[in-house]
């Protein structure tokens, strides 16, 4: 073979597998999506009428057998439904074992519309724990439940309540000082909490 026709014969098969290399890049393809998808959590949220800042009680001068009594709404404004629990935190320099605490559980009274009022309040129809209608606590204030965990659930007639966006219920908190002399120049503090959690 001349020198000429090895040469044709190299630059043929040169062409023959640059041709056949680009060939991979010609391949037939087709894709499908679902695009715009969108994921959002759901949230818990729960609020008073004390507006952040009141108490429902400042006593001073507290006499034996007397009782003060408040009153406030509690709001569940989460968009998931949740489980509610109330407890609360004591201090002070041991009143508490000589406070009487009852808690009521009632409805809402738009003609009490200042936060504490109760002339209005009217209780749940439920005797829930055998001692009247719409009561859920009653007892001593250092025996009331000091976490979520002890906490009073939410109470209906059978399973406890979830409660729902926009719901909400008026407590009712009554505070008689016994008739004690080892109640005297005591002092006790306290304060209630609503934990909403989505169980």
């Amino acid at each position: 073979m001349t020198r000429r026709r090895k040469l044709a014969a190299m630059v043929t098969a040169g062409i023959v597998a640059a041709a056949a290399g680009s060939a991979t890049y010609a391949a037939y393809t087709a894709t499908t999506g679902n695009a715009g998808n969108q994921i959002e959590s759901g949230s818990v949220s729960i609020s008073d009428s004390d507006g952040g800042a009141s108490a429902m009680f400042s006593l001073t001068g507290m006499q034996p057998g007397s009782t003060d009594s408040g009153c406030i709404k509690v709001t569940y404004n989460g968009s998931l439904s949740a489980r509610v629990r109330l407890y609360g935190s004591t201090g002070g320099s041991g009143l508490d074992q000589y406070l009487d605490l009852k808690v009521t559980r009632g409805v809402n009274n738009p003609s009490d519309p200042a936060f504490d009022g109760c002339a209005n309040f009217q209780a749940d129809g439920t005797d829930y724990i055998a001692k009247g209608n719409g009561v859920i606590y009653d007892g001593t204030l250092r025996n009331f439940s000091d976490d979520y965990a002890t906490g009073l659930q939410d109470p209906t007639s059978g399973s406890p309540e979830s409660w729902a966006n926009g719901e909400s219920h008026v407590y009712r908190f009554a505070v008689t000082l016994q008739s004690n002399v080892l109640a005297e120049s005591k002092d006790a503090t306290q304060a209630f909490t609503w934990e909403a959690r989505n169980e």
